[in-house]
């Protein structure tokens, strides 16, 4: 028998389900014609799975989702549970210019990315004052 992918448990439940409801209001996120079927069982679980929620959320996860898509989920589980974890942490997408930018500034001054935002900010600020 193959081996499951991934289980969703009972405490990641509520952001699965919000990450794939979002996920779903994207007609090509599974490929148009899956994507329809795929959002309609979807609803159908969400009504009537009262008794055993999370065990109809991963069938319909394995029914529906492919490996690169339970990796998303996964990935994106992961990073929900670290923002619990961590309040003072925050995630931000940015450019990739951005980026090469700030990376730039980080590997000269021997710091991680947020020092490099930190102490380049606060020096502004400063001076703004």
């Amino acid at each position: 028998m193959a081996r499951k992918r991934y289980t969703i448990t009972d405490s990641d439940r509520w952001f699965a389900c919000r990450w794939i409801e979002k996920k779903l209001k994207n007609p090509s996120w599974l490929g148009e014609h899956r994507t329809y079927k795929a959002s309609r069982g979807f609803e159908l679980i969400n009504e009537s799975s009262i008794h055993h929620p999370t065990e109809s959320l991963n069938r319909w996860c394995e029914s529906w989702l492919r490996s690169q898509e339970w990796e998303q989920l996964k990935n994106a589980i992961r990073a929900s549970r670290r923002r619990a974890h961590n309040p003072d942490s925050k995630t931000v997408t940015l450019s990739r210019n951005a980026w090469l930018l700030l990376n730039y500034i980080a590997t000269k001054e021997s710091c991680t990315l947020s020092e490099a935002i930190e102490r380049h900010l606060t020096r502004n600020t400063t001076n703004d004052a």
